[in-house]
């Protein structure tokens, strides 16, 4: 009797904390995972410019190298929580030339372009909250990420098979300040 009365409170005790931790202190884990995510990546922001510090010095390795990625976060509620970034990984991305301005353009113009599909892809999201579009599957978020990723890669590409290079590179610049900065 004795026993049976350990496991009940042992099973009680562990099943009373794990609800706590479900409910309310969830967030604060997947917080911390974010956190944990986006530590030695640099953010997108409007203010700021990519500098030649935020490259990999390497001249092993010739060229230009940017590795850029999404990271979206999101809770499937109503309405439907969502967070995203446009981030360069610092760790994986080099430059063999530091006095090549073109290469710094480059750079930018790579990290600005993501950040546009980053942009159409928060307009999807707005308008499945107004459609109330509550009951979708995580999966659905994690392709969508892929998809306007790839559309953005497939861009990225056509410009680097360009003829011109460098008019690819003025169209982009062009549609990076038009779309991104209303000029």
């Amino acid at each position: 009797m004795r026993n049976k009365r350990k496991i009940i409170i042992v099973l009680s005790t562990i099943l009373l904390s794990f609800l706590i931790f479900r409910i309310f202190l969830m967030e604060y884990y997947r917080d911390f995972l974010e956190y944990w995510t986006l530590r030695d990546k640099i953010v997108w922001s409007e203010q700021s410019r990519l500098k030649w510090n935020d490259l990999n010095y390497n001249e092993e390795k010739e060229g230009l190298y940017i590795n850029v990625g999404l990271s979206i976060r999101f809770k499937i509620s109503n309405p439907i929580l969502f967070r995203s970034n446009t981030v360069l990984i610092k760790k994986t991305s080099s430059v063999s030339d530091t006095t090549d301005m073109l290469s710094l353009r480059i750079a930018q113009a790579k990290f600005d372009l993501l950040e546009i599909y980053r942009r159409k892809m928060l307009k999807e999201v707005d308008s499945l909250n107004m459609i109330n579009s509550h009951n979708l599957k995580p999966s659905y978020f994690y392709k969508m990420n892929d998809r306007y990723y790839d559309e953005f890669d497939t861009e990225w590409k056509k410009h680097l098979a360009a003829e011109n290079e460098i008019e690819s590179l003025k169209k982009i610049e062009e549609k990076i300040n038009r779309e991104l900065f209303g000029r």
